[in-house]
């Protein structure tokens, strides 16, 4: 096992299972590891550059008090939508 890499186990879909042993097989990929290891920084990615993008509009709404101002009421009614549904509000928001 290479240092830096943790040794677990997966169940997947036939399906994505399928592929990921013609994507081994064709010589695409080193081997399902591989597959599986591709797809989930694919996910990081993602979810790293959705996380930039929303802290990008944080900070414009921060420097506008007309958007910060609007935020806050959304914020407002969607914690009310979810309170009406009962369900807690993220952040305890009223």
């Amino acid at each position: 096992m290479i240092e830096g890499k943790k040794k677990i186990s997966v169940t997947l879909d036939h399906d994505l299972a399928t592929f990921a042993d013609r994507l081994v097989e064709s010589g695409y990929a080193a081997s399902v590891s591989a597959v599986v290891t591709a797809a989930m920084e694919s996910l990081h990615a993602r979810d790293v550059a959705a996380r930039a993008a929303w802290q990008a509009k944080l900070d414009e709404a921060d420097e506008n008090p007309a958007i910060a101002a609007r935020v806050e009421r959304m914020k407002a009614h969607i914690a009310r939508q979810l309170r009406d549904k009962g369900l807690a509000a993220p952040g305890g928001a009223a």
